[in-house]
């Protein structure tokens, strides 16, 4: 009994009264994404170098070159030139997107072949639309020319996969 007397009581209603709150709802349709393609990676031409050499593209068109690359890139042109990748990202203004691009990828010609490492891009780790809900990616990459590499037009792909967050 004396626990009973213990334990606060609880409130009831009386008969006929009640109580009502309002709750809400609501929801938001975001633009769907895309990604369209503007540029590829292009490294442009250049003679077989004697020795192993190196040839980078920075996510922001900046090019370097080792060794006889070094010194012969700006003698030879391409009709595409240099420069990154460049991809447009669409998607609902002002929300972030994670992208995701391989580290590495092969390049082509016929059985010859060139590694293409160390790929970079101009977002770390998570990209913002623009009010306007666009953004320009960039993808950079190191050039791995082999001695006396084979002469001819190399040629490969690599996925851009985009989380819309």
């Amino acid at each position: 009994m004396l626990a009973l007397a213990l334990v606060p009581s609880i409130a009831r209603a009386e008969p006929g009264e009640s109580d009502s709150v309002s709750g809400a709802s609501s929801a938001e349709i975001v633009e769907m994404g895309a990604v369209h393609r503007l540029d590829d990676l292009r490294f442009g031409a250049f003679p077989s170098p004697a020795s192993a050499e190196r040839m980078t593209i920075d996510p922001d068109g900046t090019v370097s070159a080792t060794g006889a690359l070094n010194t012969t890139m700006n003698s030879f042109s391409s009709p595409d030139g240099r420069g990154p990748a460049r991809f447009r990202i669409q998607g609902t203004n002002n929300r972030m997107f994670i992208p995701f691009i391989p580290n590495r990828l092969t390049i082509t010609n016929g059985s010859s072949t060139m590694l293409i490492d160390r790929l970079d891009d101009n977002v770390f780790p998570i990209g913002r639309f623009d009010a306007d809900g666009r953004f320009i990616y960039q993808v950079g990459g190191r050039l791995n020319v082999s001695a006396n590499q084979a002469p001819g037009h190399y040629r490969g792909e690599f996925t851009l996969t985009v989380l819309f967050l």
